[in-house]
């Protein structure tokens, strides 16, 4: 009698069942961690962008030294526009005037307001010291003014006239003094400054500015209160 091999039994099915399932673990885990490392480098690049290295520019402000009492107080009330400005001039940024008529502005440095913001301000504060009037505000103040001035900005830039030399601040204002009761231009005013700045340093340079427009601004403070004597 011949004798017949038996087949060799199948294959459990857990069997194949359980190397199926170790693969899709071991490919689970892979992505896993792909998506762990893609999120973190996308993290880390967000942190990049948010986190500017640029330092904060240094902020720069310009207050009136107290000008003397004015002999004579006037019942009248002043409004001081915002004024305008002459291309270039209205922003933040400190303007330089280089050679060839380059207008730059210094890097890292600013005012605390535009430059009409500036001027606007300055003149407000140096007027009510005076006491020359019942009242001396911005225009955007809410008081029934009897005037207003009307004021340009010309000027409002250092410059440098020579080479290695320290620049000068030159500060040069136009108004026009309004009666608001018959719309009629009362006097029109100009008064300008250079100072020379005593160093090539930007903090030597605002000074300059500082004292330029205090000579600039008591000028046209002068002029404002010989025009009201005549009216």
């Amino acid at each position: 009698m011949q004798r017949r091999s038996l087949p060799n039994p199948p294959p459990h099915a857990g069997e194949g069942t359980g190397a199926y399932s170790r693969s899709r673990r071991s490919i689970r885990c892979f992505t896993r961690t792909c998506l762990a490392l893609l999120f973190a480098t996308l993290l880390s690049a967000c942190g990049s962008l948010l986190q500017s290295k640029v330092d904060e520019p240094q902020v720069y402000r310009l207050q009136p030294s107290m000008a003397p009492t004015a002999a004579v107080a006037y019942s009248a009330e002043l409004a001081v526009s915002l004024p305008t400005a002459t291309p270039g001039l209205d922003t933040a940024r400190i303007a330089v005037l280089r050679a060839g008529n380059q207008l730059d502005y210094f890097y890292g440095a600013r005012w605390g307001g535009t430059t009409p913001q500036v001027v606007q301000a300055f003149l407000v504060a140096l007027l009510q010291s005076q006491q020359a009037y019942r009242s001396a505000v911005a225009e955007n103040s809410r008081v029934d003014a009897d005037y207003v001035l009307d004021v340009e900005v010309r000027d409002f830039q250092a410059e440098y006239r020579s080479e290695g030399a320290a620049p000068l601040a030159h500060v040069s204002l136009m108004a026009t003094l309004i009666n608001i009761k018959s719309r009629a231009a009362v006097a029109q005013l100009r008064a300008s400054a250079t100072i020379t700045a005593t160093d090539n340093r930007l903090g030597a340079v605002v000074t300059a500015f500082q004292a330029a427009l205090q000579q600039a601004t008591v000028n046209l403070s002068e002029q404002l209160t010989a025009s009201l004597e005549q009216h």
